[in-house]
């Protein structure tokens, strides 16, 4: 399979940036989330595989997707790969997280179109999910946003957005709604 480099790419980027953020000491309310767990209904809700379609909202092309949802090191992450179906080729392989020291979830994202791996940090509540980049990063040509809407126990649609002005407006460009496989 194509995606070996990006897979060793996110191990060492995971190793990097992550293992500080997970490992750090905290006072936390429960055992699980000491540990750095993911909530359990989050992680029992995305874990499998999933196929999906939509569009772009610009220019209103088609758009169709996998995702792969894959729970790890006793559900304190969940590795995800999301690849675009043709003729679209972008792709993504991302670990889902808990920073022990605020309870926040964090995605480590590397893509097929970006060089390096981008940090977003985000919650999970009531069925949406969402991360977002945060302002000002050395490379930061702007914001983005990645929100998961849970529609039934086998569906859940996705929006992704981006910001030019910090976040104050957000323009959509595309959005997909995925039936789970397995």
């Amino acid at each position: 399979m194509r995606l070996r480099p990006l897979e060793c790419l996110c191990g060492v980027f995971s190793l990097c940036v992550l293992t500080p953020l997970i490992a750090s000491a905290s006072a936390a309310p429960t055992a699980e989330s000491a540990k750095g767990a993911l909530p359990p209904d989050m992680v029992a809700y995305f874990a499998g595989n999933w196929t999906g379609s939509g569009a772009f909202v610009k220019s209103g092309k088609p758009l169709a997707s996998d995702y792969s949802f894959v729970p790890d090191v006793e559900n304190q992450c969940l590795v995800v790969h999301q690849k675009e179906k043709p003729p679209n080729d972008f792709e993504f392989v991302a670990l889902w997280s808990v920073n022990s020291d605020t309870g926040e979830l964090v995605m480590l994202l590397v893509s097929n179109h970006e060089g390096g791996a981008s940090v977003l940090r985000g919650g999970w509540q009531d069925g949406k999910l969402s991360f977002e980049t945060a302002p000002g990063g050395p490379k930061d040509l702007g914001r983005e946003r990645f929100t998961f809407y849970r529609d039934s126990a086998t569906a859940f649609h996705t929006m992704y957005e981006w910001s030019r002005d910090g976040g104050t407006t957000w323009a959509v460009g595309d959005r997909q709604s995925f039936k789970k496989l397995s």
